[in-house]
């Protein structure tokens, strides 16, 4: 189908866009917490860099539901799905410092994920369905929103376990049930499906197929490269800071910092690759982001936070042009696509994680690992050369 004539365009749904990137913020705050926490919850429950990685399994294992929720999505009304997940997302993040052992911590995250895959699965497909033919664009608000959050979180939880400790830490589980309260009454006009006729259903499952047989493979290897750089600074950021010396509260404020910065870069990238494309914005943004990296692990212990800015606005910009890239392959199956994507993404980057956490154990060192970690998603970016940007071949819906 092609693009909407400029001349005819409709002007960009700020409202709908805005509230579904609402949802996402306040759920994301909350996801924020476990990274920033990490300095004060590996000691008390003997976790070193590697088992905090493994952990992280548990929060992402859910994910496997992703496509299985998208495929609900193209044919259902989910919007309670997003609704609700803020304010459960919320709960099981704020019980974390009542958790008495790492299987314990296990069972927590793993529930967090139940609600992040009942969330992530819908929403992007929605803000495309509803911001088109602003794709890029409304990605970029949903996308920025969810870094807000996270830049939001690691200040919030510092606070929290600083003022009210971390056993009071589930009062602030609150906020998340006024997000939610918020998206069911400004939701209800919202329609969260497609409008897809019998032929188009029947079609989706050959579509699943063929997507995964021929963009699976490259697209899987370019997430574990990302997860690298992205999934190892959004869960050792804060306690690699704190083993150079830095309080937590200041280890919480420059966190705060790369996130701040990446949600700058989610709100450029997106509409940028709408002009630029997709690929080649995939391209600078990771080249940019192991510069950075390297430039960051390298530098004296003081001057480390002046490279954050520019890390986190290159490396967390990436997400919303993927999501963008992915629905210009499945402009009919939205979010099957999408939860095909976000299954492997989810679940790819705890190994990344894992696997660098367990570098920077074997080797006695941060710095090694990360700049191992950085050339690995350097190396990936040929593979976007299977990309392709033309739409795979879809069913023919009935006239």
């Amino acid at each position: 189908m092609p693009d909407t004539p400029s001349s005819t365009r409709p002007p960009f749904p700020y409202l709908p866009v805005l509230l579904v990137a609402l949802g996402h913020f306040a759920h994301d705050v909350f996801t924020a917490f476990y990274g920033v926490l990490l300095p004060i919850l590996a000691p008390a429950l003997g976790l070193n860099r590697t088992t905090a990685g493994l952990v992280t399994f548990a929060r992402h294992l859910p994910a496997l539901l992703n496509p299985v929720l998208g495929y609900a999505a193209d044919r259902i009304s989910v919007r309670w799905f997003v609704i609700l997940a803020p304010g459960l997302t919320a709960t099981g993040m704020t019980w974390l410092g009542w958790v008495p052992n790492a299987s314990t911590l296990a069972l927590l995250l793993f529930l967090v994920g139940v609600s992040t895959a009942m969330f992530h699965a819908p929403a992007p497909a929605l803000v495309a369905q509803i911001s088109h033919p602003y794709t890029g664009r409304g990605m970029s608000f949903f996308m920025a929103a969810g870094e807000l959050g996270r830049a939001i979180g690691p200040v919030l939880a510092v606070w929290a376990v600083t003022v009210l400790t971390l056993e009071r830490l589930p009062t602030l589980a609150l906020l998340g049930w006024l997000a939610t309260g918020i998206l069911a009454w400004r939701l209800a006009g919202v329609e969260a499906r497609a409008q897809r006729n019998h032929n188009q259903v029947v079609a989706s499952g050959g579509f699943v197929l063929r997507w995964l047989l021929r963009l699976g493979l490259p697209l899987a290897l370019l997430i574990l490269g990302r997860a690298f750089i992205v999934g190892g600074l959004g869960t050792y950021l804060a306690w690699y800071l704190t083993d150079q010396g830095y309080t937590l509260v200041q280890a919480g404020r420059w966190v705060a910092v790369y996130e701040f910065t990446g949600m700058v870069g989610a709100l450029l990238s997106g509409t940028m690759s709408d002009f630029l494309g997709r690929r080649r914005t995939v391209a600078l943004t990771t080249a940019l982001a192991a510069l950075f990296t390297a430039a960051f692990v390298l530098s004296p212990t003081p001057w480390k936070p002046v490279w954050l800015p520019l890390l986190g606005l290159s490396a967390l910009s990436i997400q919303p042009v993927m999501l963008a890239l992915i629905q210009d392959l499945a402009p009919n199956h939205r979010a099957a696509a999408n939860g095909i994507y976000l299954a492997m993404s989810f679940l790819l980057r705890p190994v990344g994680v894992t696997s660098l956490g367990y570098m920077a154990d074997f080797w006695g060192q941060w710095e090694l690992a990360f700049l191992t970690g950085a050339t690995l998603a350097l190396l990936s970016l040929p593979l976007l050369h299977f990309l392709h940007l033309t739409p795979t071949k879809q069913a023919t819906p009935a006239t």
